[in-house]
């Protein structure tokens, strides 16, 4: 088999503790991210802030969120970002997602990662320090540009809307 030169990633720790993402099994997308500390969002008189919590775990309530450091920043390559997704187990068994699914980590970030989690259950969920809370999957960035038109092309759906190819 040919195997292709491995992406390198420029990867600083941020803290003793942080786990550096790795894929779970060879040949998987994304490599399995940690939750490092927890970050509560506060949101009064008009002030919006991330505080740290000093906690190994947090209990996260139905239709709560709350930011979840992962202990490292990045170098990404030009031409490439990083998509930070849910973990499929935890969406399904816990109701757990990523707000802003997919979470884009552009190639200029230089600060900590961040999972944005929300409990989308109707029971309150832990999360522990340590804790495999999403996945990162490196992409190829495309540059691209929108030409304005009077006329697109046609095509089989045509002019459907949203769910115009589901069963009826």
């Amino acid at each position: 088999m040919n195997q292709k030169r491995k992406k390198e990633i420029p990867l600083k720790k941020l803290r003793e503790n942080t786990i550096i993402p790795k894929p779970s099994k060879p040949g998987d997308a994304g490599a399995d991210a940690r939750i490092i500390g927890f970050k509560k969002i506060y949101n009064e008189k008009n002030k919006k802030e991330l505080i740290d919590i000093d906690t190994e775990s947090y209990t996260l309530k139905p239709l709560e969120r709350i930011g979840c450091p992962l202990g490292f920043s990045t170098a990404i390559p030009e031409g490439y970002y990083f998509k930070v997704v849910p973990r499929s187990g935890l969406a399904l068994w816990d109701g757990l997602s990523i707000v802003n699914s997919p979470g884009t980590i552009d190639a200029g970030y230089r600060n900590e990662w961040m999972a944005i989690v929300v409990n989308l259950s109707n029971e309150e969920v832990t999360l522990k320090k340590g804790d495999r809370i999403c996945q990162i999957i490196l992409s190829k960035m495309y540059h691209y540009k929108f030409i304005e038109t009077d006329e697109l092309p046609e095509s089989e759906r045509g002019i459907g809307g949203f769910g115009s190819t589901g069963i009826k």
